[in-house]
């Protein structure tokens, strides 16, 4: 039985995972990146995938500096320069342009395996990382000071730290017994690919209406990824539609700024929220998916788990230079502390916005009107939207001129 030695075992080569094992790199820490399937190769004919992000300039810092974003580049994104956020009911509108904040653009939508795929191929390059590809872990297990992973293949990878980076459903989360508390939304949502009349557009919007939001997503050319939040038994019908029909009930029920659009392919997932009870134990840290999962609605999951991969990659290089027990959970705490409260406050501002726009009562129709109002003041809405880009720290910035 074969038996490797590193010093960080990172299950999940994901987006986040392999973020993770590249900022490790740097550290000349040896890694292993455990993952069951490799992304597939990029075509330029390739048909746009349902799966996209919107990727925030703060993230797209952190894969320049990383040397993946030139990757992207090379085969393809799509820019967004304008934000736009109303309801229905014209109780509210607001436009956070990128020239307001002093920016070429707001942030860059990016498919997700494309995203995969460009850190795949840096992360393989890097001599302190192997990519173990297939692997399916079976068992993990403490050992000493160390950890083991059992692959189905009876292979053993040993380690200091094992970083769980399995997303939402994690196997590490699950063996080593961390709980989870969160719950299940009212809806699901529907994801569309689709080619536009309209030409290329430089805008992202949001529409709030009484069965829940409504999204436009940007690509490249003439496509867009259309986004709508509506009750289950709603999406599992729109489901089973045929593409033109589903068309069809997209321009009925989105706003007039779509235009005439044709479905390319569909999908819809149900929606919830997770928060891990912890995000460290001993020899051991969750990051992304596996430490939160978070309502899509401002497409914050994917940067927050980023976010999470910097934030540890730091603690562990404090600890490394000094050469301190740097997989212990003493070491390990500051990245539970910070990453915990940031995650969990982006959480429940999603829920504000998710149950405070969603409904026809009243006093909340009003309420969030003021708040859209406030939010068209240029002041606050700098400040809103460099904070939310990762331009600005809070603390410092946003409860001072």
């Amino acid at each position: 039985m074969a038996r490797l030695n590193y010093d960080v075992i990172i299950c999940g080569g994901g987006m986040t995972g392999l973020a993770m094992a590249a900022q490790l790199a740097a550290l000349d820490l040896k890694i292993a990146v455990l993952e069951s399937r490799r992304p597939t190769a990029f075509c330029v004919l390739d048909n746009f995938d349902l799966r996209v992000s919107a990727i925030s300039p703060q993230t797209i810092a952190l894969l320049e500096t990383l040397g993946v974003w030139p990757r992207v580049e090379a085969m393809r994104s799509c820019p967004y320069r304008r934000l736009r956020v109303w309801e229905m009911r014209d109780f509210g509108d607001v436009t956070f342009d990128a020239a307001h904040l002093g920016c070429e653009e707001l942030g860059f939508v990016v498919e997700n395996r494309l995203l995969q795929l460009a850190l795949w191929e840096t992360v393989e390059a890097l001599p302190q990382v192997d990519i173990h590809c297939p692997v399916v872990c079976s068992k993990f297990q403490r050992v000493a000071d160390t950890v083991e992973v059992l692959s189905e293949d009876n292979r053993y990878f040993s380690g200091r730290l094992l970083i769980g980076a399995d997303g939402a459903n994690s196997a590490v989360r699950e063996a080593f017994g961390i709980g989870v508390r969160g719950s299940q939304y009212r809806q699901s949502c529907l994801v569309a690919s689709v080619a536009t009349e309209l030409e290329q557009q430089d805008i992202t919007w949001q529409r709030f209406t009484s069965s829940g939001p409504q999204a436009f997503l940007p690509l490249p050319g003439r496509h867009a990824s259309l986004v709508w939040y509506h009750r289950e038994d709603q999406v599992k019908a729109l489901q089973a539609l045929e593409h033109n029909e589903l068309a069809e009930r997209i321009m009925a029920a989105f706003p007039t700024e779509l235009g005439a659009v044709e479905v390319k392919a569909s999908g819809s997932f149900p929606l919830y929220k997770q928060h891990a009870n912890s995000y460290i134990q001993q020899n051991l840290a969750l990051i992304g998916d596996a430490a939160h999962s978070i309502n899509p609605l401002a497409g914050q999951g994917v940067n927050l788990g980023f976010q999470d991969s910097t934030n540890l990659a730091e603690v562990i290089k404090s600890r490394v230079s000094s050469d301190r027990d740097w997989w212990s959970r003493v070491a390990l705490r500051p990245y539970q502390s910070q990453r915990s409260l940031v995650n969990g406050l982006m959480m429940h501002a999603m829920d504000g916005f998710y149950y405070g726009f969603s409904n026809d009562i009243t006093p909340l129709m009003w309420a969030r009107n003021g708040v859209l109002a406030a939010a068209r003041s240029p002041l606050i809405s700098r400040r809103v939207m460099r904070y939310a880009m990762g331009l600005d720290r809070l603390p410092n910035t946003f409860f001072s001129r």
